[in-house]
């Protein structure tokens, strides 16, 4: 049996580039909006007003339901409440 390394777990589960690169993305961001809510100590329903989003899409992602969360949309969620999303981009070699 060969064991395949993978660079992340979304290059391990989607096999297009792409794709990968999307789910990444929209997976770090989620973990920064969850920080916000634990870190503020707000109730879900108080966090999603700040963030400038309904309770349910917040549950959604702070339950990891990464097809219904857009990069737009956590984007958004994050500058509502002060947070400088930046991006890095590197050239294939």
């Amino acid at each position: 049996m060969m064991s395949q390394e993978y660079a992340s777990v979304w290059d391990a589960i989607e096999k297009d580039a792409v794709k990968a690169a999307n789910l990444k993305l929209r997976s770090q961001l989620m973990m920064e909006v969850s920080e916000y809510v634990k870190q503020s100590g707000l109730t879900q329903s108080q966090a999603a007003e700040k963030l400038g989003t309904t309770q349910p899409r917040l549950n959604d992602v702070l339950k990891g339901r990464i097809e219904k969360c857009t990069v737009d949309r956590l984007v958004n969620m994050l500058a509502a409440v002060g947070c400088k999303v930046k991006l890095s981009v590197s050239h294939a070699a």
